[in-house]
């Protein structure tokens, strides 16, 4: 099986765009989970990353600042 120009070229594409997509994964500082994330503040610290649920939860929230780590019986059920 032989690939031709037109197919090399195409999966050159795919591959850069894998890599430049892989490289815009952040660790969300909330879940913990690997995903497209945004810089947000909470509680007025440092800003950290989080993923778009986390940020909507955030906003949800009726303060705030809440801290958004996940609780224990969160954490033992398998997370978010």
């Amino acid at each position: 099986m032989y690939t031709s120009a037109a197919e090399i070229d195409e999966l050159e594409a795919m591959r850069k765009n894998i890599r430049e997509s892989v490289a815009t994964l952040e660790l969300c500082w909330s879940c913990q989970r690997v995903s497209h994330c945004d810089i947000a503040m909470v509680d007025d610290a440092a800003p950290v990353w989080l993923c778009r649920d986390c940020q909507d939860k955030l906003l949800s929230q009726e303060h705030l600042g809440a801290c958004l780590w996940p609780s224990p019986w969160e954490v033992t059920a398998g997370g978010n």
